[in-house]
């Protein structure tokens, strides 16, 4: 293009021709705005006041507009019928042989162009209304259109921007994010190999969607002529010219292979799916009250398995023509499911389950059929193809639904038999599944469904479907198993235990004879804090790389504690989420010992300290194997999960730099020797969380004593604000221990929330004291912070070494950010009667120069 802008105003070589069209007649050219004739704006009824919509058709053989394009006028008319809808035919160029109508795009996207800055310069049309479609070599005469305007227009949308020619092709020659202020794109008909790919494979928008994969498009059977397409290549979708009946011949390695090529068959199959693009964004003008959704994810595998449902920070979008417009510096690839017709929308759902087995069994490609009952509606036996199915693994994958089911009740599981004669009725194996979590994409809800007759439900091939409800009752009474085995722990250690406590747990202790933990490291990224898209294991550096660990950045590992469901909790996606947040180059590694942690208590945490030397096992070969900075480690465990960082501490060759202890768990472990429990020789620095020891309960679910260098005893690490644990303990009578379920992970995880408060809100990080003893600081004796005699809490807490821990006391809020402001108020009493029986309330307001606080009460 020369570099002169006299281009711009010459307006004799252009040939295509710009139609507008009505309503009323969507079909029609019944009226052509001429570049450089203003008249033709007014004879058109071109409206200045509206949007502008112009569409931008690819290659075609006929020399004829296609069938789709009066569909998608009319649905832009529906959605928006104050616009103006232009179609710019370039026919005549577009009815070429491929190669020569691709190397007409450039001259197409310059006449569109002029177009374009004429428009704008004759009745100063502002650039934010104008809107581009282009399909296939359509979308990239839109691009290059975008390029050479005098300013941005604001949307350019490619339907499946044609591959041929463009894959490997640069920014200047197709569609790319610089040509309008928005660019947003459908790829429904990609390949595997990207040169014989009918639309383009790489992302060339800000927002690159990608339906089904975009491959193949459900309903459109390009499956029956894999074989030809894959052999031909493209060429056979060239010569669609040709008379049917033709016979293409074409040369691979057997030889020469011939064909009967019927080219009206072929031509539709082609296009279904890459027309898909069209219809799907016609889908999202006519029908707005089902409009589908689109996830951002790694690859379409993982998408595959159910692991980018989510929506937090723009991860999730909608499809078509509202799109929110999100502008970031690389393309975002997104993910969806259709139907095989409009309205195209699913509901997508994640399903994750933990399979048991008391013998080694493994199966491969296992048909399963899943069930889903809700309060809306139902949808039965939905085909699976379980990839893998083994001991002890937990297994997700994507579930969609094309009918709306709404808040899910109950779930069926069925593995059918694949042949008649293959399984063994006789002595089927079989698998436990204590518990399954379903996500949903739409609603972004997540329900943990538990087996609906007892503890397990039971699935071998062939048999019956194994049934997991959410029902109140059910779920609740189950749900509070959780930290019921742990409340039980606490009183035997306490000797509440009675006889039946006391023999139950010897018996569950006789368990622990497991050989070897089965512990995965997790490498998650910020785009998926919630799946376990990459495992580095111990032994294959290649993992390292293919995971995109930074061996120069921190790495934090994160440690679960004990578990009954063999899932992950809430709590471990959110921290991962804010170590990010806080740390952006950071490796999170989320440390996966599932398997050993969801033994009844007693047996998990006998186990703590072979996961430990696991993880120890695992320090040292990043160490020997990237040299990997251990002042740059830190391991934060929670509940068990802090004695095994403690473990995995002493057990690696060299100190690590930090371990956090989030409320260590207490039973079995207090009052032990140091080297059975976490301790402050396990690293260079611990630091401890205590947010539910003994107190006035009696009994301990956290750890009561000094673990640490640093100690934190937030609120007295008994009763947490917002927890009401004192109301559960007025049930206790009527409702029994399982009452207590909620508050006591209520105390317990807020051990959790604190460290993530400390990240999130660096700027109100929440200050700790030095003193003695809990009643000496809540008189206010110990506001002090000479001598490192006060310290921030959690990530950020100064790293005190003493000979000895040092407790530390902090009052906090009920909820996020949990800071509060600490102050002694010291006041001497006069009075000439002693009166010992008064018990006074009294409150105290204080005025400040940023604002005041009204009635805090005092006890005296």
């Amino acid at each position: 293009m020369e570099n002169a802008t006299e281009w711009m105003t010459d307006f004799t070589d252009i040939e295509s021709k710009f139609s507008f069209r009505t309503s009323e007649e969507p079909e029609e050219d019944l009226c052509y705005i001429v570049s450089g004739q203003p008249q033709t704006i007014k004879e058109c009824n071109f409206n200045p006041d509206y949007k502008t919509f112009i569409i931008i058709h690819g290659w075609t053989v006929t020399g004829m507009f296609e069938s789709w394009v009066p569909k998608l006028v009319t649905a832009l008319f529906e959605r928006e019928p104050t616009s103006n809808v232009i179609v710019v035919d370039w026919l005549s160029r577009a009815q070429q042989h491929y190669p020569t109508s691709a190397a007409y795009t450039k001259l197409v996207g310059k006449d569109v162009a002029k177009f374009v800055n004429w428009l704008q310069a004759e009745i100063d049309y502002p650039w934010e209304k104008l809107h581009l479609l282009g399909y296939s070599l359509g979308a990239h005469v839109a691009g290059i259109a975008g390029l050479l305007t005098r300013d941005k227009v604001n949307r350019i949308t490619g339907m499946d921007p044609a591959g041929p020619t463009f894959e490997y092709a640069d920014a200047q020659s197709t569609l790319s994010p610089d040509d309008a202020l928005f660019v947003d794109v459908l790829h429904t008909n990609t390949r595997g190999s990207p040169d014989r790919s009918i639309g383009i494979q790489r992302p060339v928008g800000h927002i690159d969607i990608y339906p089904n994969g975009g491959t193949f498009q459900p309903g459109c059977d390009l499956q029956n002529t894999m074989l030809m397409v894959a052999t031909s290549g493209l060429r056979s979708t060239f010569v669609l010219h040709c008379p049917p009946q033709d016979v293409l011949r074409f040369q691979n390695h057997k030889g020469l292979i011939s064909f009967p090529l019927f080219s009206a068959d072929m031509d539709q199959i082609v296009k279904c799916s890459h027309e898909r693009s069209i219809h799907l964004f016609i889908d999202s003008l006519v029908n707005q009250e089902q409009q589908s959704l689109a996830y951002r994810c790694s690859s379409k595998d993982s998408f595959n398995k159910g692991m980018c449902l989510s929506c937090r920070k723009n991860r999730c979008n909608k499809v078509g023509y509202s799109v929110n417009k999100i502008r970031t510096r690389r393309s975002s690839k997104m993910y969806m499911k259709t139907r095989d017709m409009m309205p195209y929308k699913v509901f997508h759902y994640q399903v994750k389950v933990h399979f048991f087995s008391k013998k080694k069994i493994s199966y491969n490609d296992q048909p399963m059929k899943i069930s889903l009952f809700g309060i809306h509606g139902e949808k039965e036996n939905i085909p699976y193809i379980m990839p893998t199915l083994d001991t002890n693994t937990t297994v997700s994958f994507l579930l969609t639904t094309d009918t709306e089911i709404g808040e899910l009740l109950m779930v069926k599981l069925l593995w059918e038999k694949d042949s008649l004669i293959s399984w063994p009725w006789w002595n089927p194996d079989i698998f436990h599944i204590r518990k399954l979590r379903i996500k949903s994409g739409e609603t972004q809800s997540k329900v943990i469904f538990s087996a609906k007759e007892s503890e397990f439900s039971y699935l071998s091939r062939g048999g019956e479907a194994a049934v997991f409800v959410k029902d109140k009752e059910a779920q609740s009474s189950r749900k509070n198993q959780s930290f019921t085995g742990l409340f039980v722990a606490a009183l035997e250690e306490e000797n509440f235990s009675n006889g039946v406590f006391g023999n139950f747990l010897e018996d569950l202790r006789d368990l622990s004879d497991v050989n070897k933990a089965n512990v995965k490291f997790s490498l998650r990224n910020p785009s998926q804090p919630d799946d376990d898209v990459c495992y580095i294991v111990r032994g294959k550096p290649e993992t390292l790389n293919s995971c995109d660990f930074n061996n120069t950045s921190k790495t934090f590992l994160v440690i679960h504690g004990w578990t009954v469901s063999g899932l992950f909790e809430s709590w471990v996606e959110k921290l991962v989420a804010a170590l990010y947040d806080r740390e952006k180059n950071a490796n999170v590694i989320v440390v996966d010992w599932l398997d050993t942690a969801q033994n009844h208590y007693a047996v998990a945490a006998q186990n703590t300290k072979m996961v430990g030397q696991e993880i120890g096992l695992f320090i040292d070969w990043l160490e020997e194997t990237i040299n990997i900075p251990l002042e740059k480690l830190h391991l934060i465990g929670y509940s068990l999960g802090a004695h095994v960082a403690g473990f995995a501490g002493s057990h690696a060759t060299n100190k690590v730099g930090r371990i956090t202890g989030l409320d260590p768990a207490g039973p079995d472990f207090e009052g032990v020797h140091a080297h059975r429990r976490l301790s402050p020789d396990d690293a260079h620095f611990v630091d401890v969380l205590h947010t539910f020891t003994r107190g006035s309960l009696g009994l301990s679910i956290g750890i009561e004593q000094p673990v640490g260098h640093v100690d934190i005893y937030p609120n007295g690490g008994s009763f947490q604000p917002g927890c009401n644990l004192r109301g559960a303990l007025e049930k206790i009578a009527s409702y029994g221990i399982l009452a207590m379920n909620n508050a006591i992970r209520c105390e317990h995880e807020r051990s959790i929330h604190l460290y993530i408060d400390s990240l999130l809100n660096e700027e109100e990080a929440s200050r700790a004291y030095s003193c003695g003893s809990n009643d000496m600081f809540d008189r206010g004796m110990c506001l002090q912070c000479r001598k490192n005699r006060c310290n921030t809490v959690g990530y950020k807490v100064s790293k005190v070494r003493k000979a000895r821990s040092v407790k530390m006391f902090t009052r906090t809020r009920g909820s996020m950010p949990f800071r509060v402001f600490h102050y002694q108020l010291k006041i001497n009493f006069l009075g000439k009667i002693n009166h010992l029986e008064t018990e006074p309330v009294l409150t105290v307001s204080l005025y400040g120069t940023n604002g005041e606080a009204e009635d805090l009460k005092l006890n005296v």
